[in-house]
Formats: C-alpha cells, structure tokens, sequence
C-alpha cells in the first residue's frame, strides 16, 4: 500500500496509538465542558437565589437560558467550522466561554448573570456539535463508531465532576466583599470552577492540528498530507518520511464544490454564504437524513437534559413521603403532589436578623449524592456500550438503547419506591447520554465532509430545543397531570425509536 490514496485508506495507513489517545481525551472534554455549563444552573438555582434575588419564574429562565443561547449560536458556528476550519472555532469558543464563565461569578445582578450564561450557551454549542466531526475525521470507519461511543463517557464525567464540586464549595459559609458585587458567596467560585474546564481542554486543543479530512476538502492538500504524518509519527514512533502515503486522491463528491486551493476566494456574503452552506441539507439528496438527524436528536436530548433538571426536587419527594408514611408503598406521583408549590428539596438557608445579616444558601446534601449515583450510572453505559457497539452495529445499538429508556421512561411512574425510581431514572439518564454520543457519529456518516459539521450543529439545535422543551413539559405537567408526563417522556423516547429504523444501515458518507 501507499503512493496516493484515497483518504480513508492514508488515515487507516495512520495506525491507531498515542495521537488518538491524546485526541480522544481533548476532544472528548469538550463534551465534559458541555456538561458543565448545561447543567452547572441546576446547582446555582438555590444557592445564588439570595444574591441574585431570583424568583421562581427567573429561576426557570436561568434554567433554560443556556439552552437558548445553544439555539442561537448552532447554525452560526456549524456554517464556521464548515468554512473557516473545526479546531480553530472549537479552541476560539472555549476560550470564550471561560472567559464568560469569570465575568459571571462577578455579576451584580440577574439581568447581568442571565445574560452572561446566555453568551456562555452560544459559545459552547460549537465545541460540542463541532468536536464530533473533529474527532471522527481522523479515525478509519472501522475505528470511528468505537472512538464515539468512547467520547461517551466525557458526559459521564462532567456528571460526576459538577456535584463533587458542588459539595466542596457551595455550603462552605463564608462570605467577602467586592467592589460593584457586594457580599460574595461561595457560588461564585462554583461559577468560576464551572468555566475552568473550557480554558483547560482550549489549552488541549492548542497540541492539536485542524482535521485532515477538513484541509482535503478545501483543496490543501500538501497541508492534509502533513497532518497525516505527524498522526502516523505520533502513532509509530517512527519518522514522518516513512509513512507510506505520498498524496492523497479529492473526494469527487466535494470537490467541485468545496476546492478553493491556497488563493484568494471569492466571498459571497456571510448570509448568502450561510444559506448555501445550510440548503443542501434540504435538497432530495439529504432531506431524508436532515429529517431523521433532526428529530431523533430532539427526542434523545430531550430525555438526557429535561428528566436531570427535575430529578433533584423528585428524588427528594419520594424520600418525604417514605419518611413521613414508614412501610407504605408509592409511586412519583402520588408523593410530588404540590411539588412546585410546597416545600423546596433545594432549600436556601437565610440567616437573616433586624440588622439583615448574611444571606448564607446551601444546596442539601441528598442532591449531591444522588446526582453522584446518576454520574457513575451515565460512564457506566458507554463503557458497556464500546463493546457491543461493533457486533451490533451503530443503529442497532441506538434502536435497542431508545428502546430501553423509553420504556424505563413510561415506567418511572409505575415505581413504587425510591431505590426504584433511582435506578430507572439511572438508565434513563444514562442511556440517553451516550445516546447522544452515538447518534452524532451515526450523523456524521449520513453526511459528506463538507455539510457533517453543520448537520450536526442543527441536530443538536434541535435537541437544545429538545431540552427547552422538556423542561416546560415538567413545569406544566407536574402540576396538571403528572403521570403524563413521564408517558410524554417514554413516548417520545419510543417514537425515536420508530424513526431510527428508517436509518441507514451504513452510513452514505461512512467510507
């Protein structure tokens, strides 16, 4: 083998090893990033309301406002990296965002904060949709399903690292004074901590190249070509002048449309520039896959981010109802009556005197430890998963998993105790997690190089609505008519479950 090639045999040619560890790890974080900045709010809610003066109706909007800014900022940034290049608009919005992250913990007030964790959403939709496409160009078809679910696990992880933090610092007591912010409490340094992975894993991504597969499509090849050999080096430990692969052959499929060479290029207009970018999506060639990556992404994300924001306040009901009535046997919903406007799981401790005192909120320590539980649950299942990923196959894995939780969905409201409740809530949270993983690389092969990094910027718009939409499903529902809200949750679940048998079995783009 080797003299010029096309590109899935040269990056095969790479080998796997040391560079694709190192990928993994910084490409994965991203998503851990994500994680963060999603669900770090859920945390903040009661331990800022005394700072922030929060509502309940501000409360709500601080929990969906970092949703909003992913809505915003996906098509923004997927037309980006499809044009200006994956790794430096993932190493710019990380930058960002831990820079946002620091200017929040010194916000004033909530219009300020609000605000501020909208920007942080806008800028962290890119690293998550974009890192996908990254991480998938340099692994072989043989390798990439495996490298995916493996970026499972980065969820997991920012699972567990949000309540361990968490219960280091937000009931520490104490209290300072700053200039503009007042007395500061020990959230702000939660909020800060939430930002300092995104500087970490923006400093990671600095060792790394830009894709090869992204370099290819634009027409720089000799470009590409290197890159491939600093893989192959980093792999081998061998020099770079052995790597059997001495040019690469184009994608004919792209590049027609997407050769630009190393001159100036004719710029259409940044919306003309979008709209051509985004159409294709749309056209009879696409539209089927733009379909199913859409609304699949919306059910799957809705599961793994509108079930955790509520789990905290449920677990915690149920735990109530079992200590005030020893022996007796219940379901959610029989103990969550009154659940938004009784007593809160996450209470705020004030102590308050004539002469106004400290505002000292703490978060109780079962929320701590159950979202711990749910952390071990979420890297538990793609760990399972990177070893039936292969015989079964990336669509059958993702039928069988949308399948599981959407029946463990319908029954959480059956549960009749608490252990019961957690462990369905365990599969549920964690399935649909990896899901989100799997189903992104199942995306990236249904599209050619030159659309993936925009079409899955769109899915996961979708699903940042997905996830909109499932917190309003909970705050309506819960009060209304409670059982149907985890029937809604299960069924949704179960009618992606339908869609993924439209799938296809190879993806089009795969090899």
């Amino acid at each position: 083998m080797g003299g010029v090639v096309p590109y899935e045999e040269a990056i095969a040619l790479t080998g796997t090893g040391r560079f694709h560890l190192m990928l993994l790890i910084i490409s994965g974080s991203t998503i851990t990033c994500t994680t963060s900045e999603i669900l770090g709010p859920s945390y903040l809610l009661p331990a800022a309301a005394c700072d922030l003066r929060m509502s309940d109706l501000e409360k709500g909007v601080l929990g969906a406002i970092v949703y909003i800014g992913m809505i915003f900022g996906s098509h923004f940034w997927g037309y980006l990296a499809d044009t200006r290049g994956r790794r430096n608009i993932i190493r710019l919005t990380l930058f960002a965002d831990a820079a946002v992250a620091v200017l929040a913990a010194f916000s004033p007030n909530f219009a300020t904060f609000v605000t501020l964790k909208f920007l942080s959403g806008f800028f962290m939709t890119a690293p998550q949709a974009v890192a996908y496409a990254y991480l998938g160009e340099f692994h072989s078809p043989d390798n990439r399903a495996r490298a995916f679910v493996w970026a499972g696990v980065f969820p997991a992880l920012g699972l567990l690292l949000l309540p361990a933090m968490g219960w280091l610092v937000l009931p520490q007591p104490w209290a300072v004074t700053l200039p503009l912010v007042g007395e500061a409490h020990s959230w702000r340094v939660y909020v800060v901590l939430c930002g300092m992975p995104s500087l970490l894993t923006a400093l990671g991504f600095c060792l790394l190249p830009e894709s090869p597969k992204y370099l290819l499509s634009r027409g720089r090849d000799e470009d590409a070509l290197r890159v491939l050999q600093r893989v192959f080096s980093a792999n081998s430990g061998r020099p770079a002048s052995e790597y059997p692969v001495t040019g690469l052959m184009p994608a004919t499929s792209e590049a027609s449309t997407q050769k630009t060479a190393d001159g100036p290029v004719q710029d259409p207009g940044l919306l003309r520039s979008v709209w051509n970018q985004t159409a294709p999506l749309f056209t009879c060639e696409h539209l089927l896959s733009t379909f199913l990556s859409l609304f699949i992404m919306f059910g799957i994300i809705a599961g793994a981010n509108g079930l955790p924001t509520w789990l905290p306040e449920l677990f915690n009901r149920m735990a109530l109802y079992e200590r005030e009535h020893p022996g007796a046997s219940t379901s959610i919903c029989e103990s969550v009556e009154g659940l938004l406007h009784g007593t809160d799981s996450l209470t705020v401790h004030s102590n308050a005197s004539a002469t106004a005192a400290p505002c000292v909120a703490t978060v109780e320590e079962a929320v701590f430890v159950n979202n711990l539980y749910l952390g071990v649950a979420a890297l538990l299942a793609p760990v399972l998963s990177v070893y039936t990923v292969v015989p079964l196959g990336k669509r059958n894995l993702l039928i069988a998993s949308l399948l599981l939780t959407g029946a463990c969905g319908v029954a959480l409201d059956l549960a009749r105790s608490s252990v019961a409740f957690m462990a369905l809530s365990c599969v549920v949270v964690a399935v649909t997690e990896m899901c989100i993983s799997l189903f992104s690389s199942v995306v990236v092969d249904m599209f050619p190089t030159h659309l993936r990094a925009m079409a899955v910027s769109l899915s996961l718009m979708f699903g940042r609505m997905g996830s909109i939409a499932g917190n309003f499903m909970f705050g309506a529902l819960l009060e209304a008519a409670c059982p149907a809200t985890f029937y809604a949750l299960g069924g949704v679940l179960l009618v992606c479950t339908a869609l993924a048998f439209a799938l296809p079995r190879r993806g089009k783009f795969g090899d």
